[in-house]
């Protein structure tokens, strides 16, 4: 029993399943596409992969992605997030965050300008955007939802209320 375990242990880490436990939040996208062999061997990177109930529709277009795990924005919620209709049939997704994460998100937004970053909870990427200017309110929008991403994504974020 204890070799099977060591054989398990060693598989695990050997193709990346024994990452860092990754805390709910908003993280800097190193890569958008990776090989399926990749491999990091940096302590600061990590493969993450989308949540598969975000990417029933087209999972080809979603593999796992590499985020940078050294500085993120916790997704501490104020309130529950709020959906709102735009005028296309799409969704927006409204979220305040605490002030705490406000004030991280102000630092990390204007430093991560025109970069990507991931939402990811429970370890796995929800949804991926570009920060294209800085959030200094402590409010952030999700735009553009299709189908009903936004639906699903307020299920999943509304336990984020602090």
């Amino acid at each position: 029993m204890r070799i099977l375990f060591v054989i398990v242990i060693t598989f695990l880490c050997q193709y990346g399943y024994s990452q860092k436990k990754l805390k709910d939040g908003l993280y800097v996208v190193d890569k958008l596409e990776i090989e399926a062999n990749y491999k990091s061997k940096s302590k600061t990177k990590q493969v993450v992969h989308f949540n598969k109930q975000f990417t029933l529709e087209n999972p080809a277009e979603y593999g796992p992605i590499v985020i940078l795990n050294n500085d993120f924005v916790p997704l501490e919620l104020a309130e529950n997030p709020e959906t709102q209709q735009q005028t296309d049939e799409k969704k927006l997704l409204l979220l305040k965050l605490t002030k705490a994460a406000s004030e991280k998100l102000k630092t990390f937004s204007t430093k991560n300008l025109m970069k990507h970053v991931a939402i990811i909870v429970n370890g796995e990427v929800l949804t991926v955007h570009k920060i294209k200017e800085p959030l200094t309110s402590g409010m952030m929008q999700i735009t553009r939802c299709t189908d009903n991403a936004c639906e699903q994504l307020y299920k999943v974020l509304k336990d984020n209320v602090k």
